[in-house]
């Protein structure tokens, strides 16, 4: 009778067995992450086998120890109910982590069609499989106050250089500190760049650092030297695409283009560019492009004038052949905007999203079309796929908003808790949760957390201090639909051509802004909504003010941020208010007169409707020919401001930038000889000091709405004298 074997044999011939079982299984692993690479499959298949190879050793070692029983199909009770609950765990555990995971080729091909018509297609690295990093600021070895835009200059031009390449997906981020750096690139990406630069005779000296996100840790740097930093930066682009994709021979390539094609030969236009002083950047080189259009996105997000939309859209498209074919496809899509043709920049917008998926710019773009017109399903579902395609802030940040429109509020607090779990040191993202629990009705709950917060964060007061008045407010006070309801409708600002559409939809208050995108508002007063949390770095609050009916017909908008803090109102809009702006645009004089008339009968507080009718009585009262030589008057250049005529109109710009301040193209109308009012910044007039009748200074009236009356204004920088 055969004797049988030992259990230490048994269990040495097992470990054997099981050594080289996991041999064999790394050396596939590695043929099969080469052979993913060199044909541009999905790398996911690696972790995917890895994790089926490590989860079935459980049964390995079983059937090893007892394998000569096993293979004569001998199996006991134990055996039957651990290989199948085996296979079942590791399903489980593949479809949880790989479900949703592309395991298809890393490229796509996608169909397009240039302006001539001609059908193209083009081969493109699927966004899930590009590589993500920040860059971070290049920091200054010796302070020198007329270099100091470099700092942020050389990471946002680094990151436009390299978001040609399309097996990239790199972010700018402005963190100096190396505590934010690992805070805000650990979440998503394995790795971030960030640098150093000095000038010595002339020479520009940059070294540029590749860290690992989590621990800062350089894993390959280089210096680059030479009297030209835009070359200098393309150099830059060269290391890091070294560093971050394959050299397999059918990667997809793209054309790179270098930083001084699509952005300017002159380093003072491109200074002025950095600091976003985009009007004297244009004037050093009328040809750049990029400055064009990024002032054009600007003026249209904050509806600064129509005018001054057409004009920036209309530059950037004219010089569009210097810019890459991403931002190319931009200044069209801006210029649709521009001239409200919506439908056409939908479709280019989803064309470009076929290319970036996530990329902001366009997305940002498709919410506000979805938001005028209030397609929340489409809104919000965008907000959901983007998220699940990208995990990153961004996305991040539109999910959270998008969540809390649908109601959704257990999911969006489970995916805070899940990305917490990235970074458990964390003393932001918890607080992320406050505004769901918000509205979820747990006030409690939020009340925890934003103690929590203020208490790590005592510096962030002002911001801080918008929730706490929802909180006090909603631990007596339950929303109702009533109280909703009172805060509805369409409203205008004082201070530019922006509105403001506001609505209930279920359960909660929706706030559209035009150009922008739809955010939920959380009741904190009778006559009070509030948004946003400190650790998104803004929060809002905007105050209404009811007439002797009790209907809200004006709210006041305080916006805090760490580092500054804005102010500004805006007026309710009724039927009667925009059925006289529609005849006054369209210049039916007679019938708008009768309109206005009416309106201010019905809105007696909204002082703008006087000025618009006095224009009309103005220019009735004057012959064509008299009105003609009165605007012709005032063209000239007194300090910063100009006054042109153009198409029979007088229009306004100041020139130059202040405190950050871009000054839009505006049409003046005359409400009396010396004073014009105008129908963007309805709070200022302008006027002139007239000398023999003609103008010699000009000065602006502005009005306060607190005390309702027009003051002249006794700053230093109101009042210019005729300089030409």
């Amino acid at each position: 009778m055969p004797t049988q074997p030992s259990k230490q044999k048994k269990w040495l011939t097992t470990l054997k067995f099981l050594a080289a079982y996991l041999v064999a299984a790394w050396t596939f692993l590695q043929f099969v992450d080469w052979a993913l690479n060199r044909y541009s499959i999905s790398p996911y298949w690696v972790d995917l086998l890895l994790w089926i190879f490590v989860g079935i050793i459980p049964s390995l070692l079983i059937y090893f120890y007892n394998q000569d029983r096993i293979n004569k199909l001998i199996l006991k009770k134990r055996e039957k109910i651990i290989f199948p609950l085996n296979i079942l765990l590791i399903m489980g555990v593949t479809y949880i982590g790989f479900g949703n995971s592309d395991l298809g080729a890393t490229t796509k091909s996608i169909d397009y069609e240039t302006e001539s018509g001609e059908k193209r297609s083009a081969l493109i690295t699927k966004e899930e499989f590009r590589t993500g990093f920040y860059v971070f600021p290049f920091k200054p070895k010796e302070v020198d106050s007329s270099k100091q835009w470099l700092q942020f200059g050389i990471n946002y031009l680094l990151v436009e250089d390299l978001l040609q390449n399309k097996n990239l997906s790199p972010e700018v981020a402005n963190a100096n500190n190396t505590q934010d750096k690992v805070r805000g690139a650990g979440y998503f990406n394995d790795y971030y760049v960030d640098g150093e630069f000095e000038i010595k005779d002339s020479t520009y000296i940059l070294t540029a650092f590749i860290r690992k996100s989590k621990t800062a840790k350089i894993i390959n740097q280089q210096t680059f030297k030479g009297t030209d930093v835009l070359n200098i930066i393309d150099d830059i682009s060269v290391f890091v695409t070294d560093n971050f994709t394959s050299k397999e021979f059918n990667r997809p390539k793209y054309l790179d283009i270098n930083v001084k094609e699509f952005t300017s030969t002159s380093l003072k236009a491109i200074e002025y560019f950095i600091e976003k002083d985009y009007t004297n950047a244009v004037f050093e080189d009328e040809t750049f492009a990029l400055a064009y259009l990024e002032n054009g996105k600007r003026n249209l997000t904050f509806n600064q004038g129509k005018y001054e939309e057409r004009l920036l859209a209309d530059n950037a498209y004219k010089y569009r052949s210097r810019l890459p074919l991403q931002k190319q496809g931009e200044a069209l899509i801006l210029k649709n905007l521009a001239y409200d043709e919506y439908n056409n920049a939908e479709q280019l917008v989803k064309l470009q999203l076929e290319v970036n998926p996530s990329d902001d710019t366009y997305n940002r773009i498709l919410y506000n079309i979805y938001g005028r017109t209030k397609n929340l399903k489409a809104y919000t579902q965008r907000a959901y796929d983007a998220w699940a395609n990208k995990k990153s802030v961004n996305n991040g940040a539109l999910l959270i908003e998008a969540a809390l429109i649908r109601e959704d509020y257990d999911y969006i607090l489970k995916q805070i808790d899940l990305v917490s779990l990235a970074d458990l040191n964390d003393e932001t993202v918890f607080h992320l949760k406050l505004r769901p629990l918000i509205l979820k009705g747990d006030i409690e709950e939020a009340q925890k957390i934003h103690d929590k917060f203020k208490l790590l964060h005592p510096d962030l007061e002002k911001m801080t201090k918008v929730n706490d008045i929802a909180l006090s407010y909603l631990k007596n006070n339950k929303p109702t639909d009533e109280k909703l309801q009172r805060f509805e409708g369409f409203y205008r600002s004082n201070n530019s051509e922006q509105t403001y559409t506001i609505w209930v939809e279920n359960n909660t208050l929706l706030h559209y802004t035009s150009n922008q995108s739809i955010m939920p508002y959380i009741l904190a007063g009778d006559n009070i909504i509030v948004r946003g949390t400190a650790s998104s770095g803004k929060t809002v609050l905007k105050k209404f003010y009811p007439d002797e009916i009790g209907e809200f017909y004006i709210f006041e908008h305080f916006e805090y941020r760490k580092d500054r803090n804005y102010k500004d109102w805006s007026w309710k809009m009724d039927d009667s208010i925009l059925q006289s702006e529609r005849l006054l645009e369209s210049n039916q004089l007679d019938s708008a007169k009768v309109a206005y008339e009416k309106a201010i009968e019905t809105n007696p507080k909204h002082y703008y409707l006087k000025d618009a009718l006095a224009y009309i009585n103005y220019v009735k009262s004057i012959d064509s020919t008299a009105l003609f030589k009165q605007l012709n008057e005032v063209v000239g250049t007194y300090g910063p401001r100009k006054f042109w005529m153009e198409d029979g109109k007088l229009f306004y710009k100041r020139q130059q930038m202040e405190n950050g301040r871009v000054f839009p193209k505006i049409e003046l109308l005359p409400i009396s000889e010396n004073r014009y009012m105008n129908l963007t910044k309805i709070g200022d007039h302008f006027a002139f000091e007239l000398y023999n009748g003609k103008p010699t200074k000009s000065f602006i009236y502005q009005y306060s709405i607190e005390d309702e009356e027009w003051r002249k204004s006794e700053l230093e920088g109101n009042t210019f004298n005729r300089s030409d």
